[in-house]
C-alpha cells in the first residue's frame, strides 16, 4: 500500500460516499416529510446509499476486487455499514435535539426551518464520522484483497455481470 495510492483511493472512495450523501439526505428528508419517525427515515436513507456506495466502490474504487463475488461482498460491505449505521443513529439520538434547539434560537420566527436545519446539520457530522469509519473498516474488510491501480484496472471484468447479462 503506498500513501499516493491510498490517498487517490480515499478521494474516490470520498467523491462515491459525496454522491451516497446525496442519495441518504435526499431519502431521509423525503420520509421525513412524510412523517416517517426520524430512525426509520435515517435507516431508509442510510440503506439506499450503501447499496449504491457498495456498486460504485466496486466500479471504481476498488475495481480489482471484481473477481469477488458480490454475492460474497456485498454482505461484508453491508456488515460494515450497518455499524455504521448504528455510529449514525447515536449521533441522532445525543445531537439531533441540541443541533435544533441551537438552530430554533438563531430562527425563532421559523421553528419548521430550524428543524431542518437541525436534522440536516446533525446528518452532515454524522456523515464525516461514518465515512471514516467506512473508510477504514472497508479497506481492512470489504476490498482488503486489491493490489496498487494500474493500467487496466478500471477494465476488469466483473465475472457477475455474464450471468447478469444472460438473464
Amino acid at each position: 500500500m503506498q500513501p499516493k495510492t491510498e490517498a487517490r483511493r480515499f478521494a474516490k472512495f470520498a467523491v462515491v460516499g459525496f454522491s451516497g450523501l446525496i442519495i441518504d439526505v435526499t431519502v431521509l428528508n423525503v420520509l421525513k416529510l412524510a412523517n416517517v419517525s426520524t430512525p426509520v427515515a435515517v435507516a431508509a436513507g442510510f440503506v439506499v446509499a450503501a447499496l449504491s456506495n457498495f456498486y460504485w466502490n466496486r466500479r471504481w474504487v476498488y475495481p480489482e476486487t471484481r473477481a469477488v463475488k458480490k454475492r460474497r461482498q456485498l454482505p461484508i460491505f453491508m456488515i460494515v455499514n450497518a455499524f455504521g449505521l448504528l455510529i449514525n443513529e447515536a449521533i441522532f439520538y445525543f445531537f439531533e435535539a441540541p443541533f435544533t434547539s441551537v438552530f430554533k434560537g438563531i430562527l425563532i420566527s421559523n421553528p419548521m426551518l430550524a428543524g431542518t436545519l437541525g436534522l440536516n446539520f446533525t446528518k452532515g457530522v454524522g456523515a464525516v464520522i461514518v465515512m471514516i469509519w467506512n473508510f477504514v473498516v472497508n479497506r481492512m474488510v470489504t476490498f482488503r484483497n486489491i493490489g496498487a491501480i494500474g493500467a487496466g484496472a478500471d477494465s476488469i471484468p466483473d465475472p457477475d455481470d455474464a450471468v447478469e447479462s444472460a438473464l
